[in-house]
């Protein structure tokens, strides 16, 4: 129950479980003789050992005093975790428990920049839980007090390249290329390099599996403020140095000199050593021959007890605002930043993350709550109409124990969400209902931003609304009615920063052979090592007064990359490259209206960078654009001349910026744009990847289209759709208004729309989120997809045509050998429980049985290594018999005993009364399944499939089971949903 608490975490919060306490006067108690609840285990086999050494005669001990042979299967490994040996009565025989395998899921160790990393298998345990401590509490020794924390980056580090520990020093650096043959006298300066790539990679993976982890900077930054403020309140404080310090960079904080003459000594309450396995062992067992004593090494997470820090800033004076942003994907979070861009010019704007590791536990935004005049709430929306569910915790907290600094408090809310969903906005509506509860105001009406309807224009009315609603107080500042008149002018728009930025925007067009000529001619240069003239100037440099064409295309070669969309300066993304193993063809569309339906089972191979993943994960597909050749030539024919010739899909683009200091906005405001700001950019590749060109045209495109069209007809219409929402929202539902459609809706505009524009007014087209439908353990490095082509109708009558969703149309499409861009997404709340003793009952449709896919592949690989697993039934919803996927596969896990139970329903099956999957659960021999299982207290739903389903099956689950039991499961988060929208 402990790890599983600190598991639904994250291990962002610190628990400790408290057994009774040892006889008084005594250290006679319960004890637990490991180290740490999650460590692993350690065989010698002929000197060597495989392996954790650090735990090698604690698994020696195990064997010869417990009969323990390895894991379940008798597969020994290097991560194998060791049994828990517990002493619950000090007179009493200790006993050895297994630790289910799926109760923490390690961390593997993996970085898209070194995908060499991935082949060594590295991975860790996710969280530190100490267990070989005593706590001594007013006189009262308590000898069984496990408590679990999150890890610094350098301790992780440390297991795997130290010496007595993995000692994977030698193996990474060859991994990596570097050279460990050293000459005579050579310094080993590949441990550095070894040391640097490593941290980084194990705090990004850390980061990607959602669990929490400090770096080594901002936990010794956080130590000393908190040292300093206890040497002037107190005027004393013990510390021990190295457990301090960290082994990396140690001199870039005061600390390392700061503390090399402090003292250590013990202050009660505290930890204490307690007794180690050996002397318990000796008690329990009698004397054992050891060839040499014990060290007692205990993996710290004592920098937890440093954790808070005092606020300890000096505010500007200008007014606090604190933005509260919960984002899923971070789209809330790039319009929180421009929202605090915008606000900064007249407040005091400070962020904090809601989905943040360590969120809950944060003391300090708290006191920036407490301390700002306006709080702003911008929350998207998961799943069916709930907030991002890292959240959940910092807004129970907020709300509930800290409610009282709400209380009076004026906020605002700005909602992001989907109207294809039954519940819209679903994440804004919560925090502002807890907001009225908690008697806090809301400054200005909630604002709800559609991704179907766009998003843009309802984003400024609300941030208008908002400034007008501030600067009309009595107590506005001048900064604030000085805000009120700018926001009003279009130059400080999100509008007007297009625009400033397109009056920047400079793009030079060559062609393959301009770029062919010129590579060739700087590798000659190179060979020779003759310089090459790079010449400097003023102004706009495409008319080449100064230099010659060749000449110029040779400076942006060497000053520039060739944009690649793996390629991720901050190194939070993990973006890889897939090729399509196979696709196989599950269903196939049937009948003229479903001629362009079909269902696919793709296998992805993922051998280069082999990221990990866990079944219920999700993966991001970057699609490509299936606009066939012809039509793209038509298109890019008829933009603006770039110097007296017409663009062609073989050419390259250099884009920069005269005025450098826009850039720093292109992230949030123009994430295209940013994307290939500086470099050279194929023009196949931009219109094939990552322009949004299947995308609308904005309302703000719009507007400004309405300048460059030369035909008074389309000048009104581009107008009207620029200003009237009724309007735009009827073309769009009527023809899409999409890019590629552009000049056949609007001829005028052939010949005057420039490739500048194009770059500063499209979208850039983002990534789909897919339910793996694999479990890594079984299927080795691929990945699993079952992808159902969307397809859906626009317009009536004669103009009704049939369309096909990007990114499902471009993976149907898909053949052996493509490569596929690809982001693994953690999603905790979907994966199976960390008690696989836990009965289960699945529920999906169509292709929502993806996940559960992944999620029975997994417990047919915990069956078959051993463990013992509770109860699974499936709930399979379908149109017909023909297209309830997989029955083969269904009854081998059934017969495996992954399952227990299967029910099928059809809705459309001739000859059958319809029956949809709340119906199926409302039936006899399903509630007979339910009543049993589902009262236990360890019990869990998992659904997937459209919002309406779950939401149906949810109401459903209300009426069959006591309403105490379905509250219990919600509130406890067993009811686990992976929905998508039902567009109408």
């Amino acid at each position: 129950q402990h790890l599983a608490k600190a598991m639904a975490c994250g291990s962002a919060e610190a628990y400790i479980s408290v057994f009774r306490p040892a006889a008084p006067g005594t250290d006679s108690g319960p004890r637990i003789w490991n180290d740490q609840l999650l460590s692993y285990a350690a065989y010698s086999n002929k000197g060597d050992v495989t392996g954790d050494p650090k735990n090698l005669r604690f698994t020696q001990m195990l064997e010869e005093r417990f009969g323990w042979s390895g894991p379940p299967d008798e597969k020994k490994g290097t991560h194998d975790y060791l049994p828990l040996v517990i002493q619950a009565d000090p007179q009493g025989p200790p006993e050895m428990f297994e630790l289910p395998l799926n109760c923490a899921p390690p961390v593997h160790i993996f970085h898209p920049k070194y995908p060499e990393l991935s082949e060594l298998n590295m991975k860790w345990y996710p969280t530190p839980a100490v267990c070989a401590l005593d706590l001594t509490l007013g006189g009262i020794l308590y000898t069984a007090v496990p408590f679990n924390g999150w890890y610094a980056d350098t301790e992780v580090l440390r297991d795997l390249i130290d010496e007595d520990r993995y000692n994977l020093m030698v193996p990474i650096a060859k991994a990596l290329g570097l050279n460990t043959e050293l000459k005579a006298g050579e310094p080993p300066y590949y441990k550095e390099e070894v040391s640097w790539i490593l941290c980084k990679a194990i705090y990004h993976s850390f980061k990607t599996a959602k669990v929490a982890m400090i770096d080594h900077h901002t936990l010794i930054d956080m130590f000393w403020v908190w040292y300093n403020n206890e040497m002037v309140s107190r005027k004393y404080c013990p510390v021990n140095w190295k457990w301090v310090i960290p082994p990396m960079s140690s001199h870039t904080n005061g600390a390392y000199l700061g503390l090399s003459k402090a003292q250590e000594y013990t202050l009660k309450p505290a930890y204490l050593v307690g007794k180690g396995y050996v002397q318990l062992e000796k008690e329990a067992f009698g004397e054992r021959n050891l060839d040499k004593p014990f060290r007692n090494l205990f993996v710290a997470m004592i920098f937890g007890i440093y954790m808070k820090r005092w606020l300890a800033e000096i505010r500007a004076r200008k007014p606090a605002v604190l933005i509260i942003y919960a984002s899923v994907t971070g789209n809330a979070q790039c319009h929180a930043a421009d929202l605090g861009s915008i606000l900064s010019k007249a407040y005091s704007v400070t962020f904090f993350d809601a989905c943040g590791p360590n969120a809950a536990t944060d003391t300090d935004v708290m006191g920036r709550v407490q301390a700002s005049k306006l709080v702003i709430f911008v929350s998207s929306t998961q799943g069916n109409g709930v907030i991002p569910s890292l959240s959940e915790k910092f807004f129970s907290s907020l709300f509930g124990d800290n409610s009282q600094l709400i209380k009076g408090k004026e906020c605002a809310v700005l909602g992001f969400g989907s109207s294809s969903y039954p519940i819209f906005c679903g994440g804004a509506v919560f925090i502002s209902n807890m907001l009225a509860r908690c008697g806090a105001t809301e400054l200005v009406a909630r604002g709800e931003c559609d991704a179907v309807r766009g998003e843009d224009k309802t984003f400024r009315v609300w941030i208008r609304s908002l400034v007008v609603a501030m600067a009309s107080k009595e107590s506005a500042s001048c900064m604030e009615a000085a805000l009120l008149e700018s926001i009003q002018d279009d130059n400080n728009s999100i509008v007007g920063k297009r625009r400033q930025v397109l009056d920047s925007l400079e793009v030079q067009v060559f062609s393959q052979e301009d770029t062919k000529k010129a590579a060739a001619s700087l590798f000659v240069a190179n060979r020779s090592n003759r310089a090459i003239a790079t010449g400097t100037g003023r102004g706009k440099t495409t008319t080449m007064n100064e230099l010659s064409k060749k000449q110029s295309l040779m400076t942006i070669i060497l000053s520039s990359s060739v944009a690649n969309p793996e390629d991720n300066e901050d190194g939070n993304r993990n973006i890889f490259t897939g090729i399509v193993k196979s696709r196989e063809e599950m269903i196939r569309g049937i009948g003229e209206e479903e001629k362009e339906r079909g269902t696919s089972l793709i296998k992805i191979d993922l051998s280069h960078g082999n990221p990990p993943y866990e079944p219920g994960d999700h993966v991001r597909i970057f699609p490509q654009n299936l606009i066939c050749q012809d039509q793209l030539d038509v298109f890019i024919g008829k933009l603006k001349k770039n110097h007296t010739r017409h663009l062609t899909l073989d050419d390259e683009i250099y884009a920069k910026l005269t005025n450098n200091d826009l850039k720093a906005d292109l992230k949030v405001h123009l994430p295209l744009l940013d994307s290939i700001i500086d470099c050279l950019v194929p023009l196949r590749r931009l219109f094939k990847e990552d322009l949004a060109i299947s995308a609308p045209i904005s309302m703000e495109a719009c507007v400004d289209l309405t300048q460059i069209a030369s035909e008074a007809r389309e000048q009104v219409i581009l107008k009207k759709l620029g200003t009237d929402d009724d309007e735009y929202e009827k073309w769009i539902n009527m023809c899409g208004l999409k890019w590629i459609d552009l000049f056949e809706h609007f001829p005028s505009l052939s010949n005057k729309v420039s490739i500048e524009f194009l770059l500063c007014m499209m979208m850039k087209n983002h990534a789909r989120s897919y339910s793996i439908a694999s479990c890594k353990s079984v299927v080795g490095p691929e990945l699993h997809l079952i992808v159902g082509r969307f397809v859906y109708s626009r317009g009536s009558g004669d103009d009704k045509k049939t369309e096909v969703g990007v990114c499902s149309s471009y993976l149907t499409s898909t053949e052996p050998g493509e490569e596929v861009l690809l982001e693994i997404e953690s999603m905790r709340q979907f994966h199976l429980p960390s008690d696989p003793s836990s009965p289960i009952f699945l529920i999906c449709t169509g292709t929502g049985y993806a996940p559960i896919r992944g999620l029975l592949q997994g417990r047919a690989h915990l069956l078959q290594r051993g463990e013992e697993l509770g109860p699974a039934y499936l709930i399979f919803g379908s149109r017909s018999y023909k297209e309830a996927l997989f029955h083969d596969e269904i009854r081998e896990f059934s017969e495996k005993g992954a399952l227990d139970g299967v029910f099928f329903c059809y809705s459309r099956q001739p000859g059958m009364k319809k029956e949809y999957t709340p119906d199926k659960l409302r039936s006899a021999e399903v509630k007979t399944v339910l009543n049993l299982f589902l009262r236990q207290a360890n019990s869990h739903v998992f659904m997937c499939g459209s919002a309406n389903m779950a939401e149906g099956c949810k109401k459903a689950l209300k009426d069959i089971l006591p309403h105490d039991c379905f509250d219990s499961a919600s509130k406890d988060g067993r009811i686990h949903c992976d929905v998508f929208g039902a567009l109408a």
